[in-house]
């Protein structure tokens, strides 16, 4: 059977600032497969979140080093990466959740990007909170929660639409054991459900409880 093509695939790609001659990458190649668990790990400084922001749209990548389905990102239009963006689902270490506003209302914030109807949400907002453990928490402003309260409604954010693949940018990073724990279960369980995941990390408890429960594929940025 013929292989089908990455989702993300990363060719030849080095970054650098320029008043460091020191690349954050160099010639980095990687591919994340549709409904993989990709685990990209290296020490602090070495571009893990630069290139985040190149697969979003944030930054615009060199010609020809990142494609999305085999198209090269760096030629998307502002409208083609709204299209990206839709597909994702994102987690980042800082939730950049909308602190006044209540969990129910930060997790369902991406929906009103569909106009859907307030039936749709609703059925949605159950589907996920089947999966992320924040029911009680609904009409909480996110001001009150604590760090994993925080990161849960975050990550029910980023999977309420269902998307095409998950990036979460170090999504353990302000945890104790046990709230890490409850996040690496819910990126399972995602990918369990044919969610792709592409997780970036230098926390080695996470790395080691993951390898331990779950089919993961791991590059190192060196």
């Amino acid at each position: 059977m013929e292989k089908s093509a990455p989702l993300i695939e990363i060719k030849d790609l080095s970054r650098g600032y320029r008043d460091n001659p020191t690349p954050l990458f160099k010639n980095l190649s990687l591919s994340l497969e549709t409904n993989q668990f990709f685990v990209l790990t290296g020490k602090s400084g070495t571009g893990k979140s630069t290139l985040v922001k190149f697969i979003t749209g944030k930054l615009t990548p060199p010609t020809e080093t990142i494609f999305y389905n085999q198209q090269d990102i760096s030629t998307f239009t502002d409208d083609d990466i709204q299209i990206l963006r839709k597909r994702l689902g994102i987690v980042f270490q800082d939730y950049q959740l909308l602190e006044d506003l209540t969990v129910r209302e930060n997790i369902i914030y991406p929906l009103h990007l569909y106009e859907l109807g307030e039936a749709v949400i609703d059925s949605k907002l159950r589907q996920v909170l089947q999966k992320v453990n924040v029911k009680h928490l609904l009409e909480t402003p996110v001001k009150l929660l604590s760090a994993g309260e925080k990161q849960r409604v975050s990550l029910a954010r980023a999977l309420i639409h269902d998307p095409e693949f998950i990036i979460a940018d170090e999504p353990t990073g302000n945890l104790d054991r046990e709230n890490t724990q409850i996040v690496a279960d819910i990126l399972i369980e995602a990918n369990k459900s044919w969610n792709t995941v592409f997780l970036i990390t230098h926390d080695i408890h996470l790395l080691n409880y993951l390898k331990a429960k779950h089919p993961i594929k791991l590059h190192l940025i060196k």
